[in-house]
């Protein structure tokens, strides 16, 4: 899907989508089909119009019912608005589903743009001077299970997760808050659904929810998200995680369409940091994090489980420095407890007893173990704090490549 046309409203596919032939090493450039799918949410029944412009072959659905088609006389170019058609949309979620298919589709040495790039648009109007219809909210994944609670073969492309979302004390007096950021860069109004879980959770329902609607284009800033009563309105002090879902993950991470800002106020200053916000396939089988700091710092380390219902596991650390050599312990303590839910170790290097060694060099080796369910996941994660400012630095797990020979 071409996002750079979506500022004209147009969604395009190009020569280079075509599918491979491996076994010829050429692309296959005749007789394509692509599916696009989305929802559409509205407040009541209402009879619309529906203006669509398209190259080549076309059909769609809304709602299971043909509403129009063209299948036959050959290849055409776009043309904006071209074919208008009534339909109904019903209260709530409405599927639309277009179906488009091209005669040929490139190769990149064809001259005729109109083989090498197919378009196509859709509205929603009013009357034949094209009123919008304005009170419509779109959405990939309406179904609420489509969340957390999704298998990973589902819904997979529409899930984010916020892996810090708090109001705590922090370090040395300081306050740690954090405020989420949303901005719709599409030109219909689009849905946001967030589940927050706190930390030992693992009852599978949420601390708090939140479903927020932005208008085309706009952007609104949520601060102190966990405390403010226009989010999740939780009013004691503790941190978590949150899910969200019902936006494309790549625009929300990549394109900067929503954000997580943790702010430290101190009595040197107020501190920020921007945490990553991680799609479901981030996930990690082990945890990696190497040249972390101790001495003059503190190293956390936080788990997040996949699922959250029923999620139960232990850990196994492995720490290396030259300072102190390699040493091995588990967490909990006693092998008997479990960790559940979204689970946080303050001061790693006091944890393994080497709390006054001063490093910049160590490296933590993180498996899991006893796990719950064999498919459950994990979303690993360290923070560095100064000892003053709390956590100013946060660092997913990496990947040695190969395992050191001390593993």
């Amino acid at each position: 899907m071409g996002a750079e046309l979506w500022r004209d409203k147009m969604i395009y596919t190009t020569y280079y989508q075509a599918p491979f032939n491996s076994s010829t090493c050429t692309y296959d450039n005749t007789d394509l089909t692509r599916y696009f799918v989305t929802w559409v949410k509205s407040p009541s029944a209402q009879a619309v119009r529906v203006w669509l412009g398209a190259s080549d072959y076309f059909k769609l659905w809304i709602n299971g019912t043909l509403v129009g088609q063209r299948n036959s006389g050959g290849g055409k170019p776009y043309t904006v608005d071209e074919y208008k058609y009534p339909a109904n949309l019903r209260a709530g979620w409405n599927l639309i589903v277009f179906k488009h298919s091209f005669p040929q589709l490139g190769p990149s040495t064809d001259p005729d743009d109109n083989k090498r790039y197919k378009y196509f648009s859709l509205r929603f109007v009013r009357d034949d001077a094209g009123t919008p219809v304005t009170n419509l909210v779109a959405t990939f994944d309406p179904d609420p299970s489509c969340d957390d609670r999704a298998p990973y073969s589902t819904a997979t492309q529409t899930r984010v997760l916020f892996p810090s979302v708090a109001h705590l004390p922090g370090r040395a007096g300081s306050q740690w808050r954090t405020d989420i950021e949303l901005y719709n860069g599409f030109h219909m109004a689009w849905e946001y659904r967030f589940r927050y879980f706190r930390e030992g959770n693992n009852s599978g329902a949420p601390d708090a929810t939140r479903t927020t609607v932005l208008q085309p284009f706009e952007g609104k800033v949520f601060r102190d998200a966990l405390r403010s009563s226009e989010f999740f309105n939780v009013p004691s002090d503790q941190k978590g995680y949150a899910w969200m879902s019902g936006a494309y993950y790549y625009y929300t991470i990549f394109y900067g369409q929503a954000r997580a800002k943790v702010y430290n106020q101190a009595s040197t200053g107020t501190f920020g940091m921007e945490t990553s916000l991680l799609h479901p396939y981030s996930f990690s089988y082990r945890g990696y994090f190497f040249n972390l700091r101790n001495g003059a710092y503190r190293t956390n380390l936080a788990v997040i489980p996949s699922k959250n219902e029923g999620s139960s596991y232990r850990v196994r650390m492995i720490l290396s420095s030259p300072e102190f050599g390699t040493l091995t312990k588990e967490w909990p303590a006693n092998p008997s407890e479990r960790l559940t839910g979204l689970a946080q170790l303050n001061d790693v290097f006091g944890y393994f007893g080497v709390g006054s060694t001063s490093t910049d060099r160590a490296l933590l080796y993180v498996v899991f173990l006893d796990t719950s369910f064999s498919d459950l996941y994990f979303f690993p994660s360290v923070t560095i704090n100064d000892n003053g400012t709390s956590d100013p630095e946060f660092r997913l797990s990496g990947n040695p490549i190969s395992d050191p020979p001390i593993f």
